[in-house]
């Protein structure tokens, strides 16, 4: 699994943007210095984000014959472009987050090379994972966003990814990148590659995430079946894991307990480990 920054103003400083494999740019046609940048950054993924219709696509299709670390990342309004011709560009994805099946498969199909996956494909990623290797496309997620399409949603049940969580996630996830995060992209970076947990409440690093929960008291089994639980609580089952871990916490919290490493721990009031 890699992880993605865009490279900006807010990001080139950044004491890991050399580390990551991936860097997003944005295209400028008053910029002249875009050759220079990807002649300079050969050993980089980049992927040119084309927001507007008014780029010459022979430019763009020149840029990838020369550079095969390139790969475009177009938004919506190329849709009806791409429908005419599916192999118009030998690299490419688009910005749509994708929550359903029909579009996956769909953009699967016109020969996409990444793409974005939120919401209730979120909790059906061994799927995901299996299909996208059937077509050589790879999953990007967010992690740090509450992803539902029903604002009243319990949380727990919102996709998100919690930092404890990042390796269970990496044998379904290709790229990471982090929702509006630019200006905290150290942190959150150190958060879920460096240290890989979060003591403290989930609300402080889940963008949207719309409940006080301590995520010290979320036992570590929370991951287990929601990679691939494909939400069935939803569907009629009689499921309550989330509801389920969410008593248990707060009942640890009440208690002043925490599970670290299988076993419950008292917590230290002076010093949180």
């Amino acid at each position: 699994m890699n992880y993605c920054f865009n490279y900006n103003r807010d990001t080139e400083k950044s004491k890991y943007i050399n580390e990551v494999a991936e860097w997003t740019i944005k295209y400028n046609s008053k910029d002249n210095t875009l050759l220079d940048f990807l002649d300079l950054h050969t050993n980089k993924r980049i992927n040119l984000y084309i927001e507007n219709l008014d780029v010459d696509i022979k430019f763009l299709q020149d840029l990838l014959n020369k550079y095969n670390n390139l790969y475009l990342k177009l938004s919506v309004k190329y849709y009806d472009i791409i429908k005419q011709d599916k192999k118009l560009f030998s690299r490419y994805f688009f910005e749509t987050e994708v929550d359903n099946w029909e579009t996956f498969i769909g953009l699967c199909e016109w020969g996409v090379s990444d793409i974005y996956i939120i919401g209730i494909l979120g909790f059906e990623l061994d799927k995901v994972a299996e299909i996208a290797a059937k077509y050589k496309v790879q999953s990007r997620v967010y992690p740090n966003i509450s992803q539902t399409i029903w604002e009243e949603s319990n949380p727990l049940k919102t996709f998100f990814i919690r930092p404890e969580d990042i390796d269970k996630y990496s044998k379904y996830i290709d790229i990471i990148e982090f929702y509006d995060a630019d200006k905290q992209i150290d942190t959150y970076y150190e958060i879920y590659c460096k240290d890989k947990k979060w003591i403290g409440k989930l609300n402080e690093i889940i963008k949207g995430f719309d409940s006080e929960l301590d995520n010290k008291f979320i036992i570590p089994r929370f991951v287990d079946k929601r990679i691939k639980c494909g939400k069935k609580c939803l569907k009629g089952a009689p499921c309550r894991m989330c509801e389920d871990i969410e008593n248990l916490a707060k009942t640890l919290e009440k208690a002043d307990l925490y599970v670290k490493a299988g076993v419950y721990e008292k917590i230290d009031n002076k010093r949180e480990e």
